[in-house]
């Protein structure tokens, strides 16, 4: 969890709108590389504390969240947070993991006596710090019920799904909607320069059809080649991803062939070395199969030759 979603929980803690039970109380993070958690434990306007160990947080802390990478690190995190004393907590998990990973956890901590909440999000680190990301929460509607503030805090909250799986079948199919815009904006733009189109008119067509911040900020990204990640959504975790939601279509027999295009796609812009970049990079391979961009070469070399 990065500023934007733990300066959220740290100022609601500090507001009126906090909970009774959890008024002014202070807000602990942890992260395994302690010095990631030092832009949150040292923020001058936030009382954030940083744990040693999932076992401090567990002690200290009636409502635990997690945001983790993918459903290895968040089964880790859940077997080192079985080993304490969870009667009467609350797990919410903002992260996207398999159905089957959410189906797993409710099992294994309901016999600690504690409710799981599957609460993924979407949006990037600017949409989190405004308090302004998609929250898609399931789970027992009471325990719901009860961080519902803390879900709020972060932004709108769709439909409450009964079972937390749901919620991260959710995220995959939202994902797929989201990849698949991406993918045909990289085509679109190609063929658009194949034919002398100007790359800011493609983007008025995107605003006139698309009013979306999500849409139109990934089209920006895409036509102004814009594919530093930072802190945003990378080549290899998008990969992830669309690894989870095609398992999801096996399961489902349900035929994904976008979901198809698009892994190919991510795997072929990894492969050149962009794993790292933002997933607009998969502009890369379209401009590659277009003739565009010479096939092993670089959307930063081409630039440099431009200019």
């Amino acid at each position: 969890m990065g500023l934007g979603m733990a300066g959220n929980l740290a100022r609601l803690l500090k507001s009126q709108q906090a909970p009774a039970s959890l008024a002014r109380k202070e807000l602990f993070v942890y992260n395994r590389t302690a010095s990631k958690a030092q832009p949150l434990t040292s923020h001058p306007d936030l009382s954030i504390q940083l744990a040693a160990s999932p076992a401090e947080v567990a002690a200290s802390c009636s409502i635990m969240c997690l945001m983790l990478a993918d459903d290895v690190a968040c089964d880790s995190m859940l077997q080192q947070l079985q080993q304490c004393d969870l009667q009467g907590k609350v797990i919410v998990n903002h992260s996207t993991n398999t159905p089957e990973f959410a189906m797993a956890a409710v099992a294994q901590l309901r016999g600690k006596g504690c409710e799981y909440i599957a609460a993924p999000v979407w949006g990037r680190p600017d949409a989190a710090a405004a308090a302004r990301l998609i929250v898609v929460p399931a789970g027992p509607a009471e325990a719901v019920a009860r961080v519902q503030p803390f879900l709020a805090a972060h932004g709108r909250l769709l439909p409450t799904q009964d079972a937390a799986h749901k919620a991260n079948a959710m995220k995959l199919i939202g994902n797929f909607t989201l990849f698949g815009f991406v993918e045909t904006m990289c085509e679109a733009l190609t063929l658009a320069d194949k034919n002398s189109i100007p790359r800011e008119d493609m983007l008025a067509f995107v605003d006139a059809f698309f009013p979306a911040p999500s849409i139109q900020g990934y089209a920006r990204r895409i036509a102004s080649e814009s594919l530093d990640a930072g802190a945003g959504f990378t080549v290899d975790l998008a990969l992830k991803d669309v690894r989870y939601m095609r398992q999801l279509a096996e399961m489902s027999r349900c035929p994904l062939r976008v979901a198809d295009l698009v892994f190919n796609s991510l795997l072929a812009a990894s492969a050149n070395g962009y794993g790292l970049k933002d997933v607009g990079a998969m502009f890369l391979t379209s401009q590659q199969a277009a003739g565009i961009l010479p096939p092993g070469k670089h959307l930063d070399e081409e630039q440099e030759e431009r200019s």
